[in-house]
């Protein structure tokens, strides 16, 4: 009894480590959940934080007692930082940081550090309450309870059973099924860190990152795990015809998928060609090539959103917004890396990759092809076609991103436009788009330069939006009496640089016999982010937790329209890309896309990074696994709606998986290119 007794003390500090780090662990999962989640679901959390439990208790009884407090202060300082930097991430951007893949992007955090501070300062309280830990830790160990080392053959065993127990909270998962949303699909084929981390737990969610960004560093590969569901779909593609009307053409190319699977021993090459074989392809209609051969001005907007258009305040955009095609259920979802996800998603029809390098800059860091974006097609058609934006050429890797998608690159730091500066020399915040356009029209605006297609990275819409922003101080006379906040004030006089640009543009085309001959799109990077109050001030309703807050406006207008075209169809960004490559009259693959054109027949939808959807059937939101259909709408039984859910929701999974592939597997490479530039 005695021998017995003397192993259960010997084993009494590790059991002190393990109160510790269990502790730690439920401590954080369990602020999160409730700050961001707003539940206490961390019944799969605990159970997969267990062996990292065990495992960092014995290892904080391996070594001398400094190296273990050493440690054991690490480790909780880790997870203390871990839970902080999720919170605030999640409070800008409302969604998750995968940390360890996104180390790469560290140096464009400027692109929202006035954000950063903000949000900082405003909610330093709750952030502080992370720390908690931190200062326990200190007092456990003066009062000499943590870290006491034991025998190596204890840790040992100590670790062993660590493993056990990981491989015992695997089969624990197994009741809840291999579905779609199940956790062990979620722990295999996920990575959507922020549903990963809501199920999963933050331990696990990070470890996974960790273990994504090792595996590719080693493999090339980010998982050894890998599924591309079938794309048999329930939702509605649209059809080339029906009785009466006669048959149209599908917007594709003729590929011989078969054989270029036979070409290839790559697994995921394979799997995206049978993928594309299958997939239903969008089809021409009444609207095909009808701005065939016009000059073409893309706009991204910095921050707009819909409430930012008021007719008395930018009547230029409100005309446009609304006599060209009024597209009125356009969303703009926060895709990962805000702007230049944004940016992404506008010119490939593409959805951006959820965690690590940002899409957009991987294209250009690889060199990837990019035969299926705007900027090469027109080029194909003998466009000149040239990319502008007034700050750091380099920033985001633009200067490699832009150029790799045929763009002649514009921007400060390249010879292609000069900050603007305060009289002590420090430039202006944001810069002035009006100054941007006015600087550059030259460059492309003469009639002898048509056909062209110019494309501008807007930037005085750019937050924060109080008196540091120079822009808004510039037009702080037009909003000061509006009856709302400072705040909302601040956001509305910014953008009206955009209104004044556009409408310089509009002159300067008037002046040059150009602009009958021109079509103009604009469209949002992103909502507001970050200021949930001023945009539900701004839209008279609560937008925290609804995807009403995404919708925005997308203009797509030329002088030349005789009429509004009304469209009442769901839309978002991804779909911009080929709507206007089908009213441009070009020849590209619908397939190939995870958007569509919003003027086919195609059914509408709309895909949202937290897997929430909208189609011709009502909304499903994901954080609540609760579907609305829309009036008129029924199903025959619960049964027949929970696989409708299940089987759309498979087509987004798809759809994100499919995007990320085709920039990580550079897969139009592997296809032919069919068009010979001009």
């Amino acid at each position: 009894m005695r021998i017995q007794r003397d192993k259960i003390l010997a084993l009494r500090p590790v059991v002190y480590n393990i109160l510790w780090f269990l502790f730690l662990y439920v401590f954080s999962e369990i602020y999160l959940h409730v700050s961001i989640f707003k539940d206490f679901d961390i019944l799969i959390p605990l159970v997969l934080c267990l062996p990292a439990v065990i495992f960092a208790a014995f290892l904080c009884s391996y070594f001398s007692k400094k190296i273990n407090i050493a440690i054991g202060g690490a480790i909780t300082f880790l997870v203390c930082a871990f839970c902080i930097m999720e919170l605030i991430y999640y409070g800008i951007f409302h969604t998750m940081l995968a940390p360890f893949s996104s180390m790469g992007m560290a140096g464009n955090a400027v692109d929202f550090q006035n954000v950063l501070f903000g949000y900082i300062g405003k909610n330093a309280g709750s952030l502080v309450v992370c720390l908690i830990p931190c200062i326990l830790y200190t007092a456990l160990c003066i009062l000499n309870l943590l870290c006491t080392p034991v025998s190596r053959n204890v840790v040992k065993k100590g670790w062993t059973t660590a493993f056990l127990i990981y491989i015992a909270g695997l089969f624990c998962m197994l009741p809840s099924g291999t579905g779609l949303k199940s956790p062990l699909y979620t722990y295999f084929y996920s990575t959507q860190i922020n549903y990963n981390i809501e199920t999963l737990g933050l331990f696990t969610g990070i470890s996974q990152d960790f273990c994504r960004v090792a595996l590719n560093s080693l493999t090339g590969y980010d998982s050894f795990f890998y599924e591309i569901i079938d794309n048999s779909s329930v939702v509605d593609q649209g059809g080339g015809s029906d009785e009466e009307s006669e048959p149209r053409e599908p917007n594709m190319i003729n590929y011989d998928f078969d054989k270029l699977i036979i070409h290839t021993t790559d697994k995921k090459i394979q799997a995206l060609h049978k993928y594309m074989k299958n997939e239903e392809p969008t089809y021409k209609n009444d609207y095909t090539g009808i701005f065939e051969g016009y000059n073409l001005i893309f706009i991204t907007a910095e921050g707009w959103w819909k409430y930012a258009v008021q007719e008395d305040l930018t009547p230029t955009l409100y005309q446009m917004l609304n006599e060209g095609f009024v597209f009125e259920n356009y969303y703009t979802p926060l895709w990962y890396g805000s702007t230049i996800g944004g940016e992404f998603a506008n010119l490939t029809g593409l959805i951006p990759k959820e965690s690590g390098t940002f899409s957009m800059v991987e294209t250009g860091e690889n060199e990837n092809n990019m035969q299926f974006t705007l900027s090469r097609l027109l080029e194909k058609e003998g466009y000149g076609v040239r990319a502008f934006h007034s700050y750091l050429h380099d920033f985001y890797i633009r200067n490699k991103s832009h150029p790799n998608m045929g763009f002649e690159w514009y921007a400060a730091g390249n010879g292609g436009y000069q900050f603007e500066t305060h009289e002590d020399g420090s430039i202006l915040w944001p810069q002035s788009d009006l100054k941007l356009v006015s600087d550059t029209f030259d460059v492309y605006g003469d009639e002898s330069l048509e056909p062209f297609y110019t494309n501008y990275m807007s930037f005085s819409g750019h937050a924060n939006y109080d008196d540091s922003n120079d822009m808004a101080q510039r037009h702080w006379d037009l909003v000061k009496d509006l009856p709302c906040s400072d705040e909302a004030k601040s956001y509305l006089a910014c953008n009206y640089e955009l209104e004044l640009a556009v409408e310089y543009l509009i002159e300067r085309l008037e002046e040059n016999g150009m602009l009958d001959h021109t079509l103009f799109v604009i469209g949002p990077d992103h909502i507001p982010y970050g200021f949930p109050d001023m945009c539900s001030e701004l839209a008279g309703q609560d937008l925290e937790d609804s995807l009403e807050w995404y919708h925005s406006s997308l203009i797509v207008w030329s002088a030349s329209m005789q009429e509004p075209v009304n469209v009442s169809k769901y839309c978002s960004s991804i779909d911009i890309f080929p709507t206007i490559a089908n009213l441009m009259g070009l020849e590209y693959d619908s397939r190939l896309l995870a958007g569509r054109d919003i003027l086919s027949d195609a059914e509408q939808f709309v895909i949202f990074p937290d897997r929430s959807w909208i189609t011709g059937k009502g909304i499903y939101e994901s954080s609540s696994d609760e579907f609305t259909p829309f009036p008129g709408v029924t199903f025959e039984d619960e049964e027949t709606l929970e696989i409708y859910i299940a089987e759309v929701s498979e087509i987004v999974e798809n759809k994100m998986q499919i995007s990320a592939d085709i920039v990580d597997c550079d897969y139009y490479a592997h296809l032919p290119e069919v068009l010979v530039i001009k």
